[in-house]
């Protein structure tokens, strides 16, 4: 005797099948993070002292200023990051990576970088 279900199942195997045929996987997208880019974060950095209206005459005091606006005013994660890692370094690394990093998101000046390269101190502070 046969099974009476073994055409029925067949049947369904088959439209399992055909319709997981017909799928398809949509193109991965970036995701869309919104606010702050990264080129904002570093126009932010660059221009801190007009931001924060901080003046450079005493540059330890100036380099606290400016990290606690930078700190207030960035929220990209990639601006952050590269904060972290810049308040570690030196005056002189801290100018010269900074004025690296705003030629390549596309500003073309970065008063930070000319200012702390000028003072030899007042960077941003961990």
């Amino acid at each position: 005797m046969r099974n009476p279900l073994l055409p029925a199942g067949a049947a369904v195997a088959l439209a399992l099948v055909v319709v997981g045929c017909g799928y398809s996987t949509p193109e991965p997208k970036e995701p869309d993070i919104g606010g702050q880019t990264y080129g904002e974060a570093l126009r932010v950095m660059c221009e801190v002292d007009k931001l924060g209206g901080i003046s450079a005459e005493d540059p330890f005091e100036a380099g606290r200023k400016r990290t606690e606006v930078i700190q207030a005013n960035v929220e990209n994660p990639d601006g952050i990051y590269f904060r972290t890692l810049l308040s570690v370094k030196g005056a002189a690394e801290q100018a010269a990576e900074l004025r690296r990093e705003a030629k390549e998101a596309g500003l073309e000046t970065c008063a930070l970088a000319d200012d702390i390269e000028k003072a030899g101190a007042g960077g941003i502070a961990p």
